[in-house]
This record gives structure tokens, sequence and C-alpha cells, in this order.
């Protein structure tokens, strides 16, 4: 049984020149803050997450609103593991979909290059895996290790075969999950509608962070990582026109047994190497997936595993308070 993604937001969008938490900003709207008094400040839910949209007013914003919901719902309707009759768990439950969207293929497709790119450090096929955590609880040390062994040999990209027709497992019991790429591609097309209608000074927040155009101040939208060492106003993070930037850590949602959401398909138990992996790119699926990848991969391997892509910027904050910055 599915629980609603609970998943925290380690991402804090700077609304003054002073950083602000979800309250705060709330306050800063209501109490007609100059800065943001050209925003409209659009709220909602996607994929079980809030989401955020920050819009220019007086172009159609109640409108361009109404379509951020309807495309929303309907990209939910095939990401969502908490729609029953989604595209992902039709696929989960008859191990291929015939004739699949062509966004469930674009971001199965995509979360294979960052699988390949991280050499497997990131996974889609871990929902096994996350299963079982939910129910080790209920298991006693027999049956905990038999199962640990059967679902790690569920777990591989590979056994994924995909193409515009179809997509199918090629192991049966096999299952994906889409928690670590999906509100980054929703991010990307809520992004791309907007553009659609000519909008400039935005900002896209659903689940990861995308900037269109800078703030209607003229300055560039700025963000902060949330976690009391980070908490300052030189560590804020600026985003250029056009980048996305997207956070995970261990500590974002939390599994029945205790373990973290962070999930690692070579291992059964997997101790976090950071407080928290931020990664800023061209596109929000990208950003959001080398988040979480990226969460397993040993500091001194970063860079070699990031050299061969371009304009990709790493902030890791490793378990030991050392903060590594890398960009290519």
């Amino acid at each position: 049984m599915h629980t609603h993604n609970t998943r925290r937001r380690f991402l804090q969008i700077i609304g003054t020149a002073s950083l602000l938490s979800s309250t705060s900003l709330r306050q800063s709207f209501a109490q007609g803050d100059p800065q943001n008094a050209a925003l409209h400040r659009w709220q909602g839910i996607a994929l079980g997450s809030h989401a955020e949209i920050l819009l220019p007013k007086n172009n159609g914003s109640a409108e361009l609103a109404r379509k951020i919901r309807q495309d929303i719902k309907r990209l939910e309707n095939i990401f969502s593991l908490y729609v029953p009759t989604s595209e992902i768990n039709r696929l989960n439950a008859q191990g291929e979909l015939q004739n699949p969207s062509p966004e469930l293929y674009q971001v199965i497709s995509k979360a294979h290059e960052v699988s390949s790119l991280t050499q497997g450090a990131f996974d889609i096929t871990v929902q096994p895996l996350w299963l079982l955590h939910s129910e080790m609880p209920n298991l006693n040390d027999l049956n905990r290790t038999k199962i640990m062994q059967s679902v790690k040999e569920l777990i591989d990209y590979k056994n994924i075969d995909v193409s515009p027709n179809k997509i199918s497992f090629k192991k049966r019991g096999m299952a994906i999950t889409l928690n670590g790429i999906a509100q980054g591609f929703i991010t990307d097309r809520i992004y791309q509608l907007l553009q659609g209608h000519g909008l400039t000074n935005s900002l896209v927040n659903v689940g990861e962070i995308k900037a269109l155009g800078n703030h209607p101040s003229g300055r560039e939208w700025a963000v902060s990582i949330d976690g009391q060492e980070q908490q300052l106003p030189e560590n804020s993070i600026h985003l250029a026109p056009g980048k996305a930037i997207a956070t995970s850590s261990p500590t974002g949602t939390i599994l029945r047994d205790g373990h973290s959401h962070l999930l690692q398909a070579s291992s059964i138990e997997t101790k976090p190497l950071y407080k928290s992996m931020t990664v800023i790119a061209n596109n929000a699926a990208t950003a959001d997936a080398l988040s979480t990848g990226l969460s397993f991969i040993p500091p001194e391997k970063l860079g070699s595993i990031i050299s061969t892509e371009s304009d990709i910027e790493v902030i890791a904050l490793t378990v030991n308070g050392e903060t590594i910055r890398l960009q290519t």
C-alpha cells in the first residue's frame, strides 16, 4: 500500500534580500512586499507534494493557472504511483505497456541516460526495494534475508526495454518508481507552457525549481539550501535564466523501517555520504535525477562522473560538514 509522497523540500525561494522560509514568503505576498507586487503566486499539489509558481500579474494569470492545473493532473495520470489507473501503475502491474504516452517514454529514456552516466547509482527499478523497506517491520530475520536477495535480483535498469510503441520488463516482479525524475520533468513541462505563452520573469517550483527569466525587479531568482549549516545570505544560490536546481537529502522521507527514501540499487543497506546533494542544470529532469544518483557517489569520484556533461554544477554537503563544489 502506498502513502502519499511527503518528501521534505530542501530548497527555499528567497523572496526578498533576506532568506525567507515558506511561511515568511507567504507573509511577504500577503503584506504587499514591493519586490513581489508584480507577481501572481499559484499554489497546488503535484505528485502528492506542494507546488508553487510565481507569475507576472496582468498576463492572463488566472487562465494560465487553470491550464497549469490541467497539465499537472494529466501528467500525474502518467507518472503517479498514487493514481490507481496511471500508466506507471499499469506498467508495474502487467510488466509491459503498449503504446505508452510520449511523456512516459521520454522520462524512462532520460532515466536510462542518467543511470548509465552514474554507473547504476540512479535506477528507477528500485520500487520493489522501496516496498520491501515498507514491510520490513513485519518480517522476521529469516524472511527478511530471503526476500532481500530476491528483490535485489529484480533491480537493474538494463532490464527495461523501451521504445515509443512499447515499454516492458525482462523479469517478472520488476517495478519502477519515477519519484527521482518525474517532478523535474513536470517542472520542465510547466516551464515550457509558460514560455509558450510568452511569459518571462517567472519561477516554476513543482518539486524542483526552474527560472524563466529574472525576478521582475531585475535581479536573478535566488534560492537557499535548507539546513542550519547553510542558512546564510552568502550561501544563497542565484539561478540564471533557464537554469534548474534540485536537491536530495537522506532525511527527505523516512520509510517505515527507519531507512532513508534514497535507495541504492547495488545495496540493501546504504549509509548516506551526504547531508544534501544539489545539482544545477539546464533542465529540471536532469537536475532531479542527478541529485538522487550522485548521492551515492563517493566525493573523489563526483568529478569524473559529471566530466562528460556540460553546464552541470554540483554542491554537495558531506556528512562531515564539508561543502564540495564542482562545475563542468
